[in-house]
């Protein structure tokens, strides 16, 4: 039963009836509910409540301007997360149950109104649940965003894999430009694939219980060029997979750099 001490709740009846209105608010005051009721008739009195928010909507199937169907396709078009409850004097269980697909809640007949505490209490707990999902929607979205910026603008070729057989899980625009692959290629294949036989066997001598387990050594890219390369690789636990975080830095191009930059400096003028 809600606490009788508990915020109203902001109920809106799409009703015609006021005495099968006043029938739902008497049921939901008997089960401890505090209510603050609106009732309307019109699809102009639905949109102007529906700006205010209401926290469940009650509403009769038939009216005789208006219906649960077109109520249930504004409530939809607005894009709000409004509990929405059929409580109808009669409704075919075919009709109910495709309005159950189309997005509604529950439905009741108002001979069964002793179950509309249940019902609503219901439909709000299954909203808390839709909210908290999206919540968690919109953080992991915003999470893989940040993750993919940062990622993706390291200075080194970096790759993510699993620990056991080092296939590439991801990887980003430096490594698409070391190795001369685009990244689809790329993912799937095993770090080794990229470096002669044997140079990464170290990597699984990292202990798997030491997260702040880490190597750093010098060696070359497989193929027929010879690029000089620094390789650090770091484990990384997250739940129950176990990961390994590999930079490559391209030692030659960094070479050029300072190269270039020494002769950027011989050049300027002395004063």
């Amino acid at each position: 039963m809600p606490e009788s001490n508990a915020t109203p709740l902001r109920l809106l009846i799409v009703e015609d009836n006021p005495l099968d209105a006043d029938l739902a608010v008497n049921a939901l005051k008997r089960s401890g509910r505090r209510l603050d009721v609106v009732r309307v008739e019109t699809r102009e009195e639905f949109l102007e409540e529906l700006e205010k928010s209401p926290d469940v909507i009650l509403c009769d199937y038939s009216l005789p301007s208006f219906n649960a169907p077109e109520a249930l396709d504004l409530l939809k078009q607005q894009g709000l997360n409004i509990p929405f409850i059929i409580l109808s004097g009669s409704i075919g269980e075919e009709t109910a149950v495709e309005m159950m697909k189309q997005g509604a809640d529950d439905y009741l007949l108002k001979d069964r109104i002793g179950r509309l505490d249940a019902a609503i209490q219901h439909a709000l707990d299954q909203k808390a649940l839709r909210d908290d999902a999206r919540r968690a929607a919109e953080y992991l979205r915003q999470s893989e965003f940040k993750y993919r910026c940062l990622f993706d603008h390291l200075m080194d070729a970096a790759y993510l894999c699993d620990a056991s057989s080092t296939r590439i899980i991801d990887t980003n625009r430096q490594s698409q430009r070391l190795l001369g692959l685009d990244r689809a290629t790329i993912l799937g294949s095993k770090l080794s694939d990229f470096f002669p036989e044997g140079v990464l066997d170290r990597l699984h001598d990292l202990p798997s219980d030491d997260p702040n387990a880490n190597l750093k050594f010098e060696t070359e890219m497989a193929g027929d060029g010879h690029v000089h390369v620094q390789i650090s690789a770091s484990l990384i636990t997250i739940e129950k997979w176990h990961l390994l975080l590999v930079l490559v830095r391209n030692l030659d191009d960094e070479i050029r750099r300072a190269s270039h930059l020494a002769w950027s400096e011989s050049d300027r003028p002395k004063y």
